[in-house]
């Protein structure tokens, strides 16, 4: 049969694939259509043709299978957030353990893939510690401020309602719009390299009960910042801010991209705290731009699982690869001999080490650099390797110079079954057991989930 793009065809979604698209069949080819369920019966057009699959947009639903619900967010078709509001949050959990259990043993090769029922979020929405919204001038050259579409970089929809942070951010968001408006202000245009206003950046302490806005700006100068700092002060209807920043992003072809914070109001950081299961408290210090895991109780979750997983004693040297701002390596290290934690942004190895201070840990060293590089130099072995990569995974190399260097316990965090599944399948043939897989909800409406794997030397 020859396809054609445009053509429309009829299908049923039989299950969905990670990355949140519904899966069909037609033609003897998989089909993936986003927005859809299991069960849906549905007139979608073809965008893509390949010899071994389609991809295709949902025209109608004729029919909608039974555990399709209505979306909460009157936003859900326009936004590229919360893809999956379309299922019951039972359903979510049910389709983020699938993929799970089936990419290791689809991809890992695993028979036995000690998959644990996923730990769900508590608070499935309202979750989000941080969130960054665009300014964009409209059609009718009236300023914005919201979330992009799906699928598009630079233009925003009139937001009206966001369910994953705060109760508040709907007000927060139609008082600085009314305020960028009534000062006549304009959106940056990335085109012309004109206008002042970029983003609006809400970060919060969850714990703690801390805002910090952080409104960044082009090269133009702001010239109303102690009216923004009484209007987000003074307003009723919001969470009143500890700390506003004002960031001018300077941005010019040819030249290197500038930035410049002034903390205008309040605090010069937003404090946060995570909890350990023994009663103590780690806290953070979090300026504007720093790495932060946006669910604090989800976190707290996934960290205290890394930490009973590890079986770590007092004589144990633990490596924390990727370790961001140390977080993980931090919680850990009342239970170990040393913490050594690698990451390759050199702010943030600067932040752990802050937050060593600040936690007055004294047993935890960080380096910046290429982890593979910097391990494969180190004398000492460590007793335990905690690995939380990027969504690429590992290296060959560092998978090789892991089985080389033969920890007792190697705790492997992910958000991407499908690289987890590839690096668990190297070090499970050759050294190490999988013992026991722990899925984590982080973000409840997304496709999004962590996963924790613990493997012991055989």
């Amino acid at each position: 049969m020859q396809l054609k793009k445009g053509e429309l065809i009829s299908i049923e979604i039989t299950k969905i694939a990670f990355g949140g698209a519904g899966i069909g069949h037609y033609d003897n080819r998989v089909v993936f259509v986003e927005n859809t369920v299991p069960g849906d019966k549905i007139l979608a057009k073809l965008t893509k043709i390949k010899q071994n699959f389609l991809e295709a947009k949902m025209e109608e639903i004729q029919t909608p299978g039974d555990i399709r619900i209505k979306p909460r967010c009157k936003h859900f078709n326009e936004c590229g957030g919360c893809s999956m509001q379309y299922l019951d949050y039972k359903n979510q959990l049910e389709f983020k353990e699938l993929q799970v259990k089936e990419s290791l043993e689809h991809i890992g090769n695993f028979s036995d893939t000690h998959v644990k029922k996923i730990i769900e979020c508590k608070t499935p929405w309202h979750y989000r510690n941080k969130m960054e919204f665009t300014f964009s001038m409209n059609k009718d050259n009236k300023i914005h401020l919201g979330l992009h579409p799906k699928g598009y970089r630079y233009d925003v929809f009139d937001l009206k309602e966001c369910y994953l942070e705060s109760e508040d951010i709907g007000e927060l968001i139609k008082l600085v719009q009314n305020f960028a408006d009534e000062k006549n202000l304009k959106a940056y245009n990335f085109k012309t390299n004109s206008g002042l206003l970029r983003t609006l950046t809400v970060r919060e302490g969850k714990r703690t009960g801390e805002r910090l806005i952080n409104l960044t700006t082009s090269h133009e100068e702001f010239e109303y910042k102690n009216d923004f700092v009484k209007l987000l002060t003074g307003s009723s209807h919001i969470q009143h801010p500890t700390s506003i920043y004002i960031t001018k992003h300077i941005s010019k072809k040819g030249a290197k991209t500038t930035f410049t914070r002034e903390n205008i109001y309040g605090k010069p950081y937003l404090t946060e705290e995570l909890h350990i299961n023994n009663n103590q408290k780690l806290s953070f210090h979090i300026l504007p731009d720093a790495f932060f895991q946006t669910n604090t109780f989800q976190a707290e979750i996934l960290y205290n699982h890394v930490l009973a997983l590890g079986e770590i004693s007092h004589t144990d040297t633990v490596y924390d690869l990727f370790c961001g701002t140390g977080t993980i390596g931090l919680f850990c290290a009342h239970k170990a001999k040393l913490i050594f934690g690698v990451d390759l942004n050199k702010n943030a190895i600067e932040n752990a080490k802050q937050n060593a201070l600040l936690n007055n840990i004294s047993n935890a060293e960080y380096q910046a650099g290429d982890a593979f590089k910097i391990i494969e130099g180190r004398e000492d072995n460590p007793d335990i390797v905690i690995i939380d990569p990027p969504r690429a995974g590992l290296t060959e190399a560092l998978c090789n110079h892991l089985l080389k260097i033969k920890a007792k316990r190697i705790i492997y965090v992910s958000c991407n079954p499908g690289t987890l599944a590839r690096d668990l399948k190297i070090l499970c043939e050759n050294k190490y057991s999988l013992k026991e897989v722990q899925p984590v909800d982080m973000f409840p409406q997304t496709y999004h989930i962590e996963i924790i794997c613990k493997l012991e030397i055989r």
